[in-house]
């Protein structure tokens, strides 16, 4: 009896989820008017925190060089942080201002940016301040297209993140699928409906009073996605850019990747449990649609957990064990054609080429994989906050 409710239980909440993505993935799909043209005016600080980056520095620095928008309206800065290699000769030898950042225990991204800010609204006259990570490469019209943003009154815009090479192994050729998922479905279509998308921790674009107002109190390893949470309880839209493009590198090893996305599911769990009954306070007693959006975000599985936790569920109901009304074994089967009609539209998003299609062969072993990293990331402990 116990299992069957369950079952049940589980059944129904897994609809709600998918119903509550395809809304999103649907919406995505709306036509949105592009953004009128502006004038570049948005004096930008472009702030780069670097740990060891010898080696992905030099590029990003030329990508950020070559950006079309005028050179006196754009200032780069690093910041290395407790760097021991030639990170910061890399950074001067183009004539880059770098900072260098010794603070012992508090090392790691969201520390750097709490002791950054400050400096840069001291000493500086900028309208905004984008965040970037050492191994980030802008295109060219990024800067323009943020700025678009701005005048039209943006306080807080998130480009748009892709993976550089999504067809150099089976892990980046997943990698850019889920992030077509998320970027081209969810973030995209909270965009469409008016809701705050997500900040994706690089391509992140602060207006002077925001920073002004809230400085920076994030340091979890997962600071974009508490700062997030953070400007959500504060009543701040973030608008996402899907014209201000951003690639990135990812670790080829499953070693390495193993470890950064241990911190990213760990360091959510800390996010989630701080902010959701704060979220959810505000969502309820106010009407605050974002907000409850917000802690709908926290709650969500990353995504091949939630496709092994919808079919094992699936499979689990339809064996003889359980013993419920006929109407809920229609629930799980719609909660499951609407979990593969999502992944599908994903997909048909992401326009990839056929080598990043045929990765899904190796999307079984993946999602185990994920499920195993998860499993042991609970065993072994929380993840601090350092690089």
């Amino acid at each position: 009896m116990m299992f069957d409710i369950l079952v049940v239980t589980l059944g129904i909440i897994f609809l709600l989820v998918m119903l509550y993505l395809v809304v999103l993935a649907a919406a995505s799909f709306w036509p949105a008017g592009k953004p009128q043209p502006c004038a570049p005016r948005t004096r930008f600080a472009i702030l780069i925190p670097a740990h060891n980056e010898e080696r992905q520095i030099g590029a990003t620095l030329d990508c950020l060089l070559a950006v079309d928008y005028p050179a006196g309206l754009y200032e780069v800065i690093v910041v290395a942080d407790s760097c021991r290699d030639r990170t910061v000769d890399e950074v001067r030898s183009r004539g880059i201002t770098c900072w260098q950042y010794e603070r012992g225990e508090h090392r790691g991204k969201g520390y750097v940016l709490q002791w950054a800010f400050p400096r840069l609204l001291a000493g500086g006259d900028h309208d905004a301040f984008v965040v970037l990570d050492a191994d980030s490469h802008v295109d060219a019209g990024f800067l323009k297209a943020v700025n678009a943003r701005f005048r039209q009154g943006a306080r807080v815009v998130q480009g748009y993140t892709q993976v550089r090479h999504p067809e150099r192994s089976v892990l980046e050729s997943l990698a850019f699928l889920g992030f077509a998922l998320n970027r081209n479905l969810r973030y995209r279509g909270r965009s469409r409906l008016g809701l705050s998308a997500n900040l994706m921790g690089t391509g992140m674009c602060f207006s002077r009073e925001i920073i002004e107002r809230f400085g920076w109190p994030a340091t979890s390893m997962v600071e974009d996605i508490e700062y997030q949470m953070f400007l959500l309880l504060h009543g701040v839209r973030v608008v996402f850019a899907s014209d201000a493009k951003i690639s990135v590198e990812l670790h080829q090893s499953r070693q390495a990747s193993a470890r950064q996305r241990a911190r990213w599911d760990m360091g959510k769990v800390n996010v989630r449990n701080r902010f959701l009954g704060k979220l959810l306070r505000r969502g309820l007693g106010r009407g605050d649609i974002r907000c409850l959006d917000g802690a709908m975000e926290l709650l969500l599985p990353p995504f091949a957990i939630l496709f092994f936790l919808g079919i094992m569920g699936f499979v689990f109901f339809s064996c003889r064990w359980c013993h419920c009304h006929p109407c809920m074994r229609y629930a799980w089967l719609a909660g499951i054609l609407l979990l593969f009609g999502y992944t599908g539209l994903g997909l048909v998003s992401a326009r990839a080429g056929t080598r990043v299609y045929r990765a899904l062969l190796s999307a079984p072993l993946f999602v185990l994989w994920r499920l195993k990293v998860v499993l042991l990331e609970i065993r072994r402990g929380r993840p601090g906050s350092r690089w």
